[in-house]
């Protein structure tokens, strides 16, 4: 236990980090003030924040939290954390009543009258009034005056975009009921298996996800349950708008540029969101999106609608292809693997590796696009919080383990730290060259070949098809 000298000496270590951080924001919110003013574009809005505000932004959210834990009741404390589910299950119910949409045009000083949200909406009104004053207590919603309800910034986020409230809320927020059953069941607490997850149980299937949601939309939900599900093309029109949310630090922090012409292999790149969005912005880089052939009819159709001048040019390819089987296309400059790994256990991202390295030749290079795990101890490959604050910035990686706990629920997975990725790559013949840390969720890991490995025999090249 700490003394009241160390409490005291964290306490005001944690308020000078707060302080500091606190005036590199308001001298961005002024720098976004005055542009605005002049006509240019948001600063404080842009996806992707300046490196100074994305620091203080960490900081601030890792000292916040430590504040709390060092002055909140104990008790209080892991009532509040045992009950977290019970302010998501009140969004869930936010979302799918589409209440931001309703709150949408009403006048932020006014708001709505709960009375009239309840008849917009068909919910109750006391029920409803519990639900979003719960909310107004996280700032999602704000009661404006008394039973008067408007939007704040963050609730705005889910008003008038079905495809974000549906990537959100579906099959991961129904199964988690069930993964304490499945992590303390002794059976299955140290299966591997993508088939014994709290997804699986819950839905009565030894489907994974992606083969479940293909299925249940072609023959109709197995007849053991009817739980909802997301139809595959709604997974896929989901992937690319949650994209375009979490993505764009991507795009800024690692180096596309300096790639020139070099061939860019989405692999398992669903409809191909992140390969479009990238052609957009470097007009050198040539693509080959591979799916599975259902997604790959929906990625034609949805270049043709939103970046036919692509096709036009011969800059992308479509291809069906599994990435459990041989990779077709040998010796491509870049192979990406965004959020693929993330959704799958140790042995099968180990072939999925291989199968990539097996293609690769001396040059190229691997791209893991995901979310990074950063322990509270730290990690070589990371940049670390200053002091007092956890190394991994504390409350500010809430979002990354919560995520990684959603990949265990959904596929008995996980989001992984360098040193996990590092030792996943060894196995396949490669090595980790270098985590690219982006303003943002994701981030970009980077394998090369490690021709020393016994896993492959050095020097082997692949046959080019390229």
């Amino acid at each position: 236990m700490a003394s009241v000298a160390e409490k005291v000496q964290k306490l005001r270590a944690l308020v000078s980090l707060l302080q500091d951080a606190s005036e590199t924001i308001i001298a961005d919110w002024r720098a976004d003030s005055a542009a605005t003013d002049s006509g240019k574009d948001s600063v404080w809005n842009s996806s992707v924040p300046s490196p100074a505000l994305y620091e203080a932004r960490r900081v601030a959210l890792g000292a916040c939290g430590m504040y709390i834990d060092l002055v909140q009741d104990s008790a209080t404390r892991l009532t509040e954390v045992a009950s977290s589910y019970l302010p998501a299950r009140a969004l869930h119910i936010a979302v799918r009543a589409k209440i931001a949409d309703f709150l949408a045009s009403a006048d932020q000083n006014e708001g709505i009258h709960i009375a009239v949200l309840s008849r917009e909406v068909g919910i109750g009104e006391q029920k409803l009034l519990q639900i979003l004053r719960c909310l107004a207590c996280i700032h999602i919603f704000a009661e404006v005056q008394h039973n008067r309800f408007a939007n704040t910034p963050t609730s705005m986020r889910i008003a008038n975009d079905d495809l974000i409230r549906l990537h959100r809320t579906t099959e991961a927020n129904v199964a988690a009921v069930n993964l304490p059953d499945v992590v303390l069941d002794p059976g299955k607490t140290f299966s591997t298996s993508i088939r014994d997850s709290a997804f699986n149980v819950t839905y009565g299937t030894d489907k994974p996800l992606f083969e479940y949601v293909e299925y249940a939309e072609e023959h109709g939900k197995d007849s053991t349950t009817s739980l909802p599900f997301t139809p595959p093309n709604v997974w896929a029109k989901g992937m690319v708008a949650s994209g375009q949310l979490e993505s764009v630090p991507i795009f800024a922090d690692y180096p596309w540029g300096d790639l020139g012409k070099r061939v860019i292999v989405d692999v398992g790149g669903g409809i191909g969101g992140l390969s479009l969005q990238l052609a957009m912005r470097f007009p050198k880089l040539q693509f080959v999106v591979q799916d599975r052939p259902q997604m790959i009819q929906q990625a034609r159709e949805a270049w043709e609608k939103d970046f036919p001048v692509a096709l036009e040019e011969e800059r992308v390819q479509f291809m069906a292809h599994d990435f459990f089987t041989e990779q077709t296309v040998r010796e491509a400059d870049v192979y990406v693997l965004r959020q693929i790994l993330h959704d799958w256990p140790d042995d099968d991202c180990i072939t999925i590796l291989g199968h990539l390295r097996q293609a690769m030749r001396r040059d190229s290079c691997i791209l893991v696009v995901d979310i990074i795990i950063h322990p509270s101890v730290g990690s070589s490959c990371l940049k670390d919080a200053p002091p007092p604050l956890l190394r991994n910035y504390g409350s500010a990686q809430l979002v990354g383990s919560t995520r990684d706990l959603a990949m265990l629920t959904l596929f008995n997975a996980c989001e992984r730290t360098p040193e996990h990725l590092s030792t996943l790559a060894m196995a396949a013949g490669l090595r980790l060259e270098k985590v690219w840390e982006c303003r943002g969720m994701n981030h970009v890991t980077e394998l090369r070949r490690d021709d020393t490995s016994p896993t492959f025999e050095a020097g082997s090249e692949p046959a080019s098809s390229l």
